[in-house]
């Protein structure tokens, strides 16, 4: 989803837009999209959903039923880059299913930003610099010494600053990265996703390595759960996944991407360039005017959700470590793998 849903101009958007909010204009996105049909691939999962839907099934089957839908809804998104029809598709697969758990992040949001602003490091260094200490480097010393089957590439395009694909780490260029946030999206790109992926291929049950459905969902929380474990859940962070929160929230409410961004800089106490960063992330996949993809909300319900049942049970982070393995999904799977002893 990560590449249909990013705009292919979405650098120099980026920039026109973070000089417009500079200057003090309103201004929405000139996105362009190039959608991806899957067309070969939904059929798969249509005609694997109608082989799972017959007769009974079992716990374990229903899992793979779950997580077939989910990346059928998923390829449907990545169809309609660009059309009001995503709005539809992407409150279906992100909506929280416990209003509880939405309740708490909300909280928690709402606790984090009455917290006061801290100021930015001044000492930061480009994310691609060459420096040993910058987060390219960093990000390839930490896959390189765990000897991890991924590739680190240069991004310009990408919003955030890492993402983890397949057996792709991305890292995004001439982003000017504090050494703090730099030890930060390591940790969470290396451990959070990349290593637990790596686990997958020799894990004994296939949901490892095709994760179940909400899994990709709650490894965003486990991640944000390791960096608190390791101290790194600072003010600034918690910030910036409260203003991505609350634009997600600001956007499902009816806010445009110009009045999220605006809300960002006067509301938040985001400057320019980070609001358009955050409502880019919101509104991804959109025209800036219908909601987006809303992605963004998954990381403080994942994290009320994940950190809750670890508390409780701590014995399934190995589990949850060893794939995309949902909160909800865990008693199934620790059932299955006990009967195959």
């Amino acid at each position: 989803m990560l590449s249909a849903l990013t705009p292919t101009n979405a650098q120099a958007e980026r920039a026109r837009l973070i000089g417009e909010l500079r200057a003090g204009r309103r201004s929405s996105p000139r996105w362009a999209y190039v959608p991806r049909p899957h067309e070969e691939l939904r059929r798969a999962l249509d005609a694997a959903e109608r082989i799972l839907e017959q007769g009974d099934r079992s716990p374990v089957e229903t899992l793979f039923l779950d997580r077939t839908r989910e990346l059928a809804l998923e390829a449907a998104m990545c169809a309609s880059a660009g059309r009001p029809e995503l709005a539809r598709l992407a409150r279906a697969r992100f909506e929280p299913h416990v209003p509880r758990v939405a309740r708490d992040a909300s909280e928690l949001c709402s606790a984090w930003l009455a917290e006061p602003p801290v100021r930015e490091p001044r000492a930061r260094r480009a994310s691609n610099d060459p420096d040993a200490r910058s987060l390219l480097s960093l990000m390839r010393a930490a896959v390189g010494r765990l000897r991890l089957p991924f590739t680190v590439v240069e991004s310009p395009w990408l919003a955030p600053l890492s993402a983890t694909g397949e057996r792709v780490i991305l890292v995004a260029t001439d982003r000017l990265v504090p050494d703090e946030d730099a030890r930060r999206t390591v940790l969470h790109e290396v451990e959070g996703h990349a290593c637990p992926r790596a686990r997958s291929v020799h894990a004994p049950s296939p949901l490892f390595r095709i994760g179940t459905a909400r899994g990709t969902d709650d490894q965003e929380g486990r991640a944000v759960l390791l960096e608190e474990r390791a101290g790194l859940l600072g003010p600034r962070r918690t910030r910036q996944l409260a203003a991505r929160h609350r634009a997600v929230e600001a956007m499902l409410e009816g806010a445009s991407f110009a009045d999220v961004a605006g809300a960002l800089v006067s509301r938040c106490a985001l400057g320019p360039a980070d609001a358009i960063i955050v409502a880019e992330r919101a509104f991804r996949g959109s025209d800036g005017t219908h909601p987006g993809l809303g992605r963004e909300r998954v990381y403080l319900e994942s994290l009320v959700r994940v950190r809750e049942h670890l508390t409780a049970r701590p014995q399934d982070d190995a589990i949850m470590a060893s794939g995309q393995i949902a909160v909800g999904s865990l008693d199934t799977l620790r059932a299955h793998l006990a009967a195959d002893r």
